[in-house]
């Protein structure tokens, strides 16, 4: 343990971040602990701060939780198998000292704050395993952001992540996700997470910067009357490749989910895999796939699928993939605006940026980012 960190009550660490991080980390929705419930944020190989400010969250190292609370063993890998592929054996492989963050809620609480959650990969070339385990327990209502990013410094290196989320009987989650990668890295994430009878989940994932590969995976099972609404936007400049594939099962009568996917290509591919299972009478799900496309190079592949196993189960779907609306880009540039101010409004109308899930600031950053690379910026 180094001089600027200090370990505090409960397995909690207090450290200080550079100037450097803080910058990094604002960029995907980071903001000063003492605004927050709960913080952590892991740098490399260790955690740099796990530090909560509600007496309802408990934030600590995966680490020091597995040490102090009997229970966290069974949810590490208790909704995924170990050797569920060869990344998530690679990263079981490194649990010998597990690197990740266990957070929480505790039953009943209902924290006004967000609690946030971040991991940094500081040294270019570098390789990052981590898992984070997050317990909402029973009728506790919390908003999260979470997010990964590095250093302009670090082009290269390989992140790759399990994360399982547990979700007790009548909890509720609203969250933001926003990752911000390297140009030329490799990362694989997985989530994974099971909701309970009568919970609520919102989630919004941001994926933006360019990266050369990214996969990410994740599966939920919803049980009866549990609701999940979950928004993706993507965006692949020119040598950006991603690969998403989602997996939500319907369980148990009342259980309804809406997943959307909103995807912009500008030059890099992305291939969008969903499937949707209906495996109870009296349950509602929609898959929605929209793609838009900013040149003639690059590529979306959107794949929504629907299984339905129980009679009663209602699913449906719907995907498009087109073009700028030349009628709308010449109505606004008639209304004053120049076609780069044009192009940047419909691209953010088109990806829902006005929705009260992303913080303003961030929604301005979407902007910028698509504007930076559409003219070789990032």
């Amino acid at each position: 343990m180094d001089d600027t960190t200090k370990h505090i009550a409960d397995g909690q660490i207090r450290g200080d971040l550079s100037n450097e991080e803080r910058d990094i980390l604002h960029e995907v929705g980071f903001d000063d602990p003492g605004s927050r419930a709960a913080t952590g944020v892991l740098a490399d190989h260790k955690m740099k701060i796990a530090l909560s400010n509600d007496p309802g969250v408990e934030i600590m190292p995966l680490a020091a939780a597995l040490r102090t609370y009997e229970f966290v063993q069974d949810l590490m890998f208790g909704l995924v198998d170990r050797d569920a592929n060869a990344h998530i054996s690679l990263v079981a492989e490194h649990m010998h000292d597990p690197l990740g963050h266990f957070i929480w809620v505790k039953p009943g609480a209902k924290v006004s704050l967000p609690v946030q959650s971040f991991s940094l990969l500081e040294t270019p070339q570098a390789r990052q395993f981590t898992h984070d385990i997050t317990l909402i327990d029973e009728g506790a209502e919390v908003d999260m952001i979470s997010g990964a990013a590095v250093p302009s410094s670090v082009h290269r290196g390989r992140h790759i992540s399990i994360g399982e989320t547990y979700m007790r009987a009548g909890a509720s989650c609203k969250s933001v996700t926003i990752e911000h990668w390297g140009t030329d890295m490799e990362v694989y994430s997985y989530g994974y997470c099971h909701m309970g009878p009568g919970t609520r989940n919102d989630s919004t994932g941001i994926m933006m910067a360019p990266i050369a590969h990214h996969t990410s995976r994740s599966h939920t099972v919803l049980e009866a009357d549990a609701k999940a609404t979950s928004q993706a936007i993507v965006f692949a400049p020119e040598g950006t490749h991603r690969v998403i594939e989602t997996e939500t099962q319907l369980s148990a009568p009342g259980a309804t989910s809406e997943d959307v996917a909103r995807m912009v290509s500008a030059g890099g591919q992305i291939v969008n895999n969903a499937l949707l299972i209906g495996g109870a009478s009296g349950t509602n799900g929609f898959l929605g796939c929209d793609g838009l496309k900013l040149s003639d190079v690059g590529e979306i592949i959107a794949v929504p699928a629907l299984r339905a196993i129980a009679e009663g189960a209602m699913l449906s779907h719907e995907a498009s993939v087109g073009m700028i609306d030349s009628n709308k880009l010449t109505y606004l540039m008639a209304a004053g605006l120049d076609e780069d101010a044009a192009r940047n409004l419909i691209i953010r109308g088109f990806l829902s940026l006005d929705d009260s899930a992303i913080p303003e600031r961030l929604q301005d950053r979407v902007t910028a980012m698509i504007a930076q690379a559409k003219s070789g910026g990032m």
